[in-house]
């Protein structure tokens, strides 16, 4: 479970993003802390997992002094930006250790894969100025495991909301593709539908931001 520290930007979007983090199964609201500096100055004893701010916090563009802050707070814990950044200033939060630009547009499902990811220690860049691009965590071997057909679905189990689209999708029944579902379930050691999709987005096997059905193609 990562624990996330919310900064920045105005309270009723700092709640907001709280309690679709609280309503995830892998993700919890540390703290909200409004003002950056506040927030940063309490690294050392609130040691969160994830340090979440809002790009407000950086307007109009990050001088040199922010910069600074923040590559400092990336060797405590990791970072990432919610909001409207100019894709100007996307290499220079990256190069400062920021993991994450995040678009404020993300719908809830990405959003919540997207810090999973981060947490996990991947990069997301989403943005309408650069697209989104991903970079896994670490690489695992755990996919190897998996036949071809069970990549497939495990793709659109994280793409789709239930069985019976992914059977009309497959051009199979529902009961034959819940028996591929708790065949990958064993062969992961996932505990749950949950758990399958976290590792679908971890693995880079699914981009967040993609809409149903376009990680499938890949």
């Amino acid at each position: 479970m990562h624990r996330v520290l919310l900064t920045g930007g105005p309270a009723l979007l700092r709640e907001a993003y709280a309690r679709i983090i609280e309503d995830s199964a892998f993700l919890t609201v540390q703290a909200q802390i409004p003002e950056l500096a506040h927030a940063l100055a309490q690294l050392p004893s609130a040691r969160p997992d994830i340090l979440l701010i809002d790009a407000m916090a950086l307007a109009p563009s990050p001088n040199t002094t922010t910069l600074l802050s923040l590559r400092r707070a990336a060797a405590r814990t990791t970072l990432a930006v919610i909001g409207d950044t100019p894709a100007e200033d996307v290499d220079p939060l990256l190069r400062a250790g920021v993991t994450g630009v995040l678009d404020r547009q993300m719908e809830a499902a990405p959003f919540v894969m997207a810090l999973d990811l981060i947490g996990r220690g991947g990069t997301v860049v989403s943005s309408p100025s650069t697209g989104t691009r991903v970079a896994a965590a670490p690489p695992s071997q755990m996919l190897d495991q998996l036949s071809t057909r069970e990549r497939q679905i495990l793709t659109l189990v994280a793409t789709e909301p239930d069985n019976s689209t992914l059977a009309h999708l497959l051009s199979i029944s529902p009961l034959t593709v819940k028996s591929h579902v708790n065949r990958i379930l064993r062969k992961l050691g996932a505990s749950s539908r949950a758990h399958l999709v976290s590792i679908a987005y971890e693995s880079g096997l699914v981009s967040p931001g993609l809409p149903a059905g376009r990680a499938f193609s890949r």
